[in-house]
This record gives C-alpha cells, sequence and structure tokens, in this order.
C-alpha cells in the first residue's frame, strides 16, 4: 500500500503520526523478514562453500538474496542523522542533506522527517498541558520558541516536497564529475576500466545512467564503515560505482570496480585510500563546477567514458 503524497499536505499533525507509526510496523516486519533471509543465507552460504573455485559464486548468491529485502529503515536513519547535525534549517540546508529530487524514496523520505518534526511538536504541547501553570516567563519564551522553529521546519519541509518542478528540471539530467588522481591529475576511471573485463561493461552503463537518470540501481550508503561516511554507491551482479553528491545535479565518480566476494577486505582498503585522496580534493573540486568550462570537460569525459564501455574496439589511451 503506498502513500497518496497528493493528499498529504491536508493531514494533520495526529494523521501524519499514524502514517509514520504504520510504515514503522511495516518496516519493522520487512526487517525481522530480512534478518531471517539473511539468517538462512548464511547458513546455505556456509554449507556451500567447499573450495576456492566455489566462493564468488556463492557469495554473489548471499548478495541476491538478501538484496530481496530492502530496509527503507536504515536508508532513512542516514537522513534523519544528517537532518540532526544541520545547525539551522533553512531550505537550502535541508535540501542539502536529501537525495535528488529524482530518487524513488525523496518524498517519503521527507513525509517521514515531517512526521519526526510533527511528533517533536506534539511532544512539546504536551509537555506544555502538563506543567504549562509552573513555567516562568524564561521557559515559556523558550518553549514558544521551540516550537515556532519546529513549525517553521515543517512549513519548509512540506514546501519542498510539494514544490512545483520546471519543466526544464524534468528532462535535464544528472551530471558526472569525474575524480582525478592526485599525484598525475589524470582521471581515475580511464585506469581502472582497464582492468574491468569487457563482458562486464554493460553493467557500468547501467550504473552510470542510474546515476544521471535519478534511478540510482541498488543504492545504498556506507554507514558502517568510519572511512567511507559519506560515501554513496549504486550496484549490479558484481559491478560497483562509488559517488558522492556534491551539488543539486552534480555527482563525483569516485571509483569504479568489480566486486568479486561478499567479504572482500582488500577493495574495501583500496576503497578508502581513493575516497581519502578524494576528501583532500572536494573543496576545490565544488569550486570547479562554477567553471562552464569545467563542466564542459567533465561532459567531454562523460562521453569518452560511454564510448569505451559501448565500443570496446575504439578503446585507447587516455590523459
Amino acid at each position: 500500500m503506498g502513500i497518496d503524497f497528493d493528499r498529504t499536505e491536508c493531514m494533520d499533525i495526529d494523521e501524519i503520526l499514524e502514517l509514520l507509526d504504520r510504515e514503522r510496523r511495516l518496516a519493522g516486519k520487512v526487517r525481522k523478514e530480512n534478518e531471517e533471509l539473511q539468517s538462512e543465507n548464511k547458513t546455505i552460504c556456509s554449507r556451500n562453500v567447499k573450495k576456492a573455485s566455489e566462493v564468488h559464486l556463492e557469495d554473489d548468491k548471499c548478495d541476491t538474496v538478501v538484496e530481496k529485502k530492502y530496509d527503507f529503515e536504515k536508508e532513512f536513519k542516514t537522513y534523519l542523522e544528517d537532518f540532526n547535525r544541520l545547525k539551522e534549517y533553512t531550505k537550502e540546508s535541508i535540501e542539502s542533506i536529501l537525495p535528488a529530487r529524482s530518487n524513488y524514496n525523496y518524498e517519503k523520505i521527507i513525509m517521514r522527517l515531517i512526521a519526526e518534526v510533527s511528533r517533536q511538536i506534539k511532544d512539546d504541547n504536551e509537555l506544555f498541558s502538563a506543567f504549562g501553570d509552573d513555567m516562568d516567563k524564561d521557559e515559556l519564551n523558550e518553549y514558544r520558541n521551540n516550537v515556532i522553529s519546529k513549525k517553521s521546519t515543517r512549513l519548509i519541509l512540506k514546501n519542498i516536497l510539494f514544490a512545483k518542478t520546471e519543466e526544464k528540471q524534468a528532462v535535464d539530467k544528472n551530471k558526472l564529475i569525474f575524480v582525478p588522481i592526485k599525484s598525475t591529475g589524470k582521471i581515475r576511471i580511464f585506469d581502472e576500466i582497464k582492468d574491468i573485463p569487457e563482458e562486464e561493461y554493460d553493467g557500468f552503463v547501467e550504473l552510470l545512467e542510474s546515476i544521471k537518470n535519478g534511478t540510482f540501481k541498488g543504492f545504498r550508503k556506507f554507514v558502517n564503515n568510519e572511512f567511507l561516511t559519506g560515501l554513496l554507491e549504486v550496484r549490479g551482479h558484481q559491478v560497483r560505482v562509488a559517488f558522492e553528491r556534491i551539488s543539486e545535479d552534480c555527482y563525483a565518480v569516485v571509483s569504479m570496480f568489480m566486486k568479486k566476494t561478499q567479504n572482500d577486505n582488500s577493495y574495501r582498503k583500496t576503497l578508502q585510500a581513493k575516497y581519502a585522496e578524494y576528501k583532500t580534493m572536494e573543496k576545490e573540486i565544488k569550486e570547479k563546477l562554477k567553471d562552464p568550462n569545467y563542466i564542459k570537460k567533465n561532459k567531454e569525459y562523460d562521453e569518452e567514458v560511454f564510448k569505451i564501455l559501448i565500443k570496446t574496439d575504439e578503446k585507447g589511451d587516455h590523459k
């Protein structure tokens, strides 16, 4: 059962909270099923992985079964944490922590944030009902300011949710910004393509296209590794593209690679090193987004990448 977002603008606090509780109950049920799948699948994998040649096959089977269940609560928690860390709640600051408008969970994430803020307002009102008569002037002022601030935040969230996008936004695609190797200045992805089997190229085309069109195939955030916090990933069968959102419609491509096993420490350490190097260049890259020539150059890189991945016989060296 989906949410009718066209009607939620008229919801009162209790209706939003009821929606929130219903979503939580559903998420809890899905999480339980997911845990059962993981437990069952670990047993299957431990029985069947008998020799080195079988490891990759069985790990892919683990990935496939577990990914059948998607835990929205886990994804939402990362956005809620970013939301709670904001120093001020303006339209610009809130939009900076949201996924792209084209993300299929965009509306649901904002509705959950609206519900969370509504719950806080309701808690404040209940506290005032119970202890308002005993509050001094300063406490009353603090209460009023808190409620006013939270209602303002909720209104901003509603306005973001129900904002009408211009027709131009509907046809524009996200832009890919290709991260260089710091020591050489060469675009990293060109070196990485050389190590990828040509039969896997189609998978990478699909992942890169999913970033550009906002569908984000197999999307996930790295949440259990402090060295990769903030990094995003799109995934297919063993194929991965790691990236980070750096503006409303620009995404920095940090790395693309094959992940052949479920517990591959070497790939994780390599990715950590690449991400750490990217973070040292992040501020400079964001500044360059203001330069039309920089955007134009990355568009040329984009065309060159897809030329390699789609027309493999025209592959060459890249500088």
